[in-house]
């Protein structure tokens, strides 16, 4: 996995967001003005009302790999007895052509069941703005620098202002 070191502590502008689809078009604005992911704290409150990171990447990529590698494994483990159990004692047996068969079988299956454990896997929580329960349950928070008015105007297109984010203006 990837982890994504949020900045939520350390932003200097706070917005928060309504719905989800607003906060990805303000996080999209974001990245095309040039704020890199670094600078980008995003997240979202949950139902027990703890936030997650909403930019941390998951483990299907990692799951799938290894779910691949060992099912194409698995896969050749199998196919002499499946040559043996299922060919003629006296006829021929093509191994070469059972084995990759059963690779690629076993490498397909298994990587889907990986891909999906690793996308199930529980995110960490993380620190987030406090926001009130009416300010909305997704939060960007913009490490700005320099840039705060542009990453000002770019996120109160869509959301609006967190109170702790006027207080060092």
């Amino acid at each position: 996995m990837w982890a994504h070191d949020n900045k939520s502590r350390t932003a200097d502008v706070i917005a928060a967001f309504d719905n989800q689809d607003d906060a990805d078009e303000a996080l999209l604005q974001l990245r095309l003005a040039g704020f890199r992911d670094k600078q980008i704290g995003y997240t979202g409150r949950l139902a027990n009302g703890h936030a997650t990171d909403l930019m941390e990447r998951d483990h299907s990529f990692a799951g799938a790999t290894l779910g691949g590698i060992a099912g194409a494994a698995l896969g050749v483990a199998i196919a002499p007895g499946l040559a043996r159990l299922m060919s003629p004692p006296t006829g021929p047996s093509d191994l070469f052509y059972l084995e990759i068969t059963c690779a690629v079988f076993g490498a397909l299956f298994i990587s889907f069941i990986g891909g999906w454990i690793g996308m199930s896997m529980h995110r960490r929580g993380v620190d987030a703005p406090a926001p009130a329960p009416g300010d909305g349950p997704f939060v960007l928070a913009v490490n700005s620098g320099n840039a705060r008015d542009r990453a000002w105007s770019i996120l109160h297109q869509h959301g609006h202002d967190l109170s702790m984010a006027n207080a060092g203006s």
